[in-house]
């Protein structure tokens, strides 16, 4: 797996996603606070459906686009105005996918134009706490000058001492735990995908652009084919599941009402533990961080226009 430090500027937005549109009055802030192309260069390793989707600037290096897995340090400009020269996280087993627009988010303005180049499963990909000061020197050596360019390729070695760099001073447990995850996930190595497939959101997404354009009806695919892909789970603690369910005793814990009807594997009444923290966010898999829920609270939780 190749790896490779982004340049990139910090994202003074806290909390949403890219998927969350800006304001013009965002845009403009972001846009101000480095003298590259603002929004479009900003860091966000925010989750969308599970995976991180993120933007490669002109001119980075083709080796990016094989294809193939590739592994990214990423820090801030050392011009921006404000947070300057620091790293901000690391991602393992990116795919490069093509120019995509960004077309989620309906309620909000679509005029800006917003790109994603590849994708990253969010269990692999890490927005440090506490920015680590110094990047450059960190990622190119004390010695090195920055080449041209805003991506350049670096020795493996240096990916891993960058990881070293950062677990020495990382600012909680769970960035500690999610280093070690990505130590040991870009040692052993990633399959890559035979294919790369809409994720739920992207298919999402496009359900809503084809909406918003509607035409003649579609033929659809009378022989729809099927494609093996490869994806990456948080392992859970059934015994963290089963107490939010005794805790929960058959009722909802959003809209207070019975379970809808009972499991036919389990004869429990049928409810959904739901992370208040998603995992993919970093969220602990503890009785504190759980929530037993209906499906249809539990759908609200996660795509309702106000997400709980």
């Amino acid at each position: 797996m190749k790896t490779f430090v982004l340049r990139l500027n910090p994202d003074t937005r806290k909390g949403k996603p890219y998927s969350a549109y800006p304001t013009a009055a965002e845009y403009e802030a972001i846009h101000a606070s480095s003298p590259m192309d603002g929004f479009h260069e900003a860091i966000n390793f925010l989750p969308e459906g599970g995976v991180v989707r993120g933007y490669l600037p002109p001119k980075h290096s083709s080796a990016l686009r094989t294809g193939d897995p590739f592994a990214l340090v990423t820090i801030t400009a050392k011009t921006a105005k404000t947070g300057a020269d620091q790293l901000m996280g690391f991602q393992v087993g990116c795919v490069y996918e093509g120019e995509h627009a960004r077309t989620t988010a309906p309620r909000v303005s679509r005029t800006l134009g917003l790109l994603w180049h590849f994708s990253c499963p969010s269990s692999m990909s890490l927005l440090l706490s506490t920015p680590l000061a110094g990047a450059r020197e960190v990622v190119v050596g004390k010695d090195s000058g920055w080449l041209r360019g805003p991506t350049i390729e670096i020795p493996r070695k240096r990916f891993l001492q960058c990881l070293d760099a950062a677990g020495k001073a990382a600012a909680t447990k769970s960035d500690v735990s999610a280093i070690d995850r990505l130590r040991t996930a870009f040692l052993e190595g990633l399959p890559a995908p035979e294919v790369s497939p809409l994720d739920n959101e992207s298919f999402e997404d496009a359900v809503a652009e084809a909406y918003r354009q509607p035409g003649t009806a579609p033929t659809g695919n009378r022989t729809p084919k099927q494609v093996r892909t490869t994806s990456y789970q948080f392992v859970r603690d059934p015994a963290v599941v089963a107490h939010a369910l005794r805790v929960a005793n058959g009722v909802c814990g959003d809209c207070h009402k019975p379970a809808p009807f009972n499991s036919r594997r389990t004869g429990l009444p049928y409810l959904e533990v739901h992370h208040k923290k998603t995992l993919a966010a970093g969220g602990e898999d503890t009785i504190e961080n759980v929530l037993a829920l209906c499906p249809n609270c539990h759908r609200k939780r996660h795509h309702g226009e106000n997400d709980a």
